[in-house]
């Protein structure tokens, strides 16, 4: 769903409309912010969408389209709920704002996971195109045209002081962004990209490919660790990693030492053969099955995720 959203109307779309004289009744919280180059400049809010005004376009920016129709951007904007959002934006202040081009989006999902999200970030390594960035709250992925952002939900909620919905009180809430910040036209593949374009099938498909391929490409790290069974027995414990220690160096190269001492004179027959004993324990030891739960249960609520959109 669209979240944060920037679109920008021109006044060749409503050429009979005097922006700075017509438009600041509709708003609330108007300021005259003076002029920038000798152009006058106004700027408020309709509901919680920021607009600036001045004598050649309304822009609406860095404002939530999902919070604005739906009350909160917790649930999901759809993309019929996305027609009505911009109807009611052209209605609100009597202009044709499916007209008004779009020149930055974020685009995103929550997804509820069965454990804190802050154990999912240390298993996504590195993206081809983006660079990694940790944060108190996630991870964000970005170059100069786009980023990837992965965050706590409810956590942003309470530091932001908006209110979580009941629902989500006690969730584990991890939020998926992708955010178009530059050259969005070429990075949508468009010559023009309008607001009437958000709801189309086409666009809207595009963009939860790009957001679900974006994760893909995210490396998702491994560690042998990872084939160990949980345990709360330190000697259990000791043993697995023993055991996996031993399967990288070779239960035979172990033997070969176990003689090659033996053979020195450096360890007694008695000594060489609880060696050998261990040894062979160890490498019949299970340390479990490989794969990484946390990993595998967000590869699959992501590719679902983008299915049943």
């Amino acid at each position: 769903m669209y979240c944060s959203i920037n679109l920008t109307l021109s006044s060749d779309s409503s050429p009979n409309t005097d922006f700075i004289a017509d438009i600041p009744q509709f708003l609330t919280s108007v300021n005259s912010e003076g002029t920038f180059h000798s152009v006058p400049m106004i700027s408020g809010y309709l509901d919680t969408l920021k607009v600036s005004i001045s004598p050649n376009r309304v822009k609406i920016h860095n404002s939530s389209l999902c919070k604005f129709y739906l009350g909160d951007n917790f649930k999901t904007l759809t993309k019929g709920d996305t027609k009505k959002a911009i109807e009611k934006i052209s209605n609100s202040l009597h202009l044709p704002f499916e007209l008004a081009s779009v020149s930055k989006l974020e685009f995103g999902r929550n997804i509820i996971l069965k454990h804190s999200e802050g154990l999912y970030y240390p298993y996504l390594g590195e993206s081809q195109h983006l660079n990694r960035l940790p944060t108190n709250n996630g991870l964000y992925y970005q170059n100069s045209l786009r980023s990837y952002v992965l965050y706590g939900k409810v956590k942003e909620q309470k530091l932001s002081g908006e209110p979580i919905p009941s629902i989500y009180a006690n969730a584990n809430v991890l939020r998926i962004e992708l955010r178009l910040l530059k050259r969005i036209c070429k990075e949508m593949n468009l010559p023009v990209f309008l607001a009437s374009q958000l709801y189309e099938e086409r666009i809207y498909s595009e963009l939860v490919k790009k957001w679900k391929d974006e994760y893909l490409a995210i490396t998702k790290t491994k560690s042998k660790l990872d084939t160990i069974k949980p345990t709360g027995s330190k000697r259990e414990f000791e043993q697995m990693l023993a055991s996996m220690a031993l399967l990288d160096l070779g239960s035979d190269f172990a033997q070969v030492k176990v003689k090659e001492w033996l053979k020195t004179s450096k360890i007694t027959k008695k000594q060489a053969y609880d060696l050998r004993a261990t040894i062979t324990d160890l490498t019949k030891y299970n340390v479990g099955e490989g794969g990484n739960e946390l990993i595998d249960e967000l590869n699959e609520k992501v590719k679902d995720a983008a299915v049943y959109w």
